[in-house]
C-alpha cells in the first residue's frame, strides 16, 4: 500500500473514492452522495488540482497496487490544520489504511510548520474515536453542529 498526494491527473480517482466513500458512510460527511455525483467533471479537475499543491490544503489517496482504498483530506483554518474526509474502503480495513492516512495528514501539518491537527467526529462512531486515539489524538470538546448527530473535536499535538 502507497498513501501519496492526490495528483492533479488522478482527478477521476479522488472523485470515484469520493462518491464511494459517501454512499458508504452519508451520515459521515456534510456532502450528500447525490450532490457529488451531479458535480462537473470541471468541479473534480479543479479540486485534485488545488490539493496536488502548495500548503493551504491537500487530499491523499491510499493506493493498494491500481485500486484506490482510502482518502483523507486537509485543509488550514486560522492556522489550524484540520483532518477532515477520512475514508478507508470496507475491504482494506484493519489493514493499517487509515493509521498510513493519519500519518500522512499530520506530517503535512508539521511541514506546513504546525505544531497541532484537529478533527472532528461523530458522536457514536467508536471505531473511528478509536483509530484517532490510537494515533495520538485526545478528546478537545464539542465540535461543529452536524445534521445526524453531535460531534466531538480532537487535537493531536505534533
Amino acid at each position: 500500500m502507497e498513501v501519496r498526494r492526490v495528483r492533479p491527473e488522478e482527478w477521476q480517482s479522488l472523485r470515484d473514492v469520493r462518491l464511494r466513500a459517501l454512499k458508504d458512510a452519508p451520515s459521515a460527511f456534510a456532502t450528500r452522495f447525490e450532490e457529488a455525483r451531479e458535480r462537473p467533471d470541471a468541479l473534480w479537475i479543479d479540486w485534485a488540482a488545488k490539493s496536488a499543491e502548495g500548503d493551504g490544503r491537500a487530499m491523499f489517496l491510499a493506493w493498494d497496487g491500481a485500486a484506490v482504498v482510502g482518502m483523507v483530506g486537509t485543509f488550514v483554518e486560522d492556522g489550524r490544520p484540520w483532518l477532515i474526509a477520512m475514508w478507508t474502503d470496507p475491504d482494506a480495513r484493519g489493514r493499517g489504511v487509515g493509521r498510513a492516512l493519519v500519518e500522512a495528514t499530520a506530517a503535512f501539518a508539521r511541514e506546513a510548520g504546525s505544531g497541532e491537527l484537529f478533527l472532528q467526529v461523530l458522536e457514536g462512531n467508536d471505531i473511528a474515536a478509536s483509530l484517532y486515539r490510537s494515533c495520538g489524538f485526545e478528546d478537545d470538546g464539542i465540535g461543529e453542529p452536524h445534521e445526524e448527530r453531535p460531534t466531538r473535536t480532537m487535537r493531536r499535538v505534533l
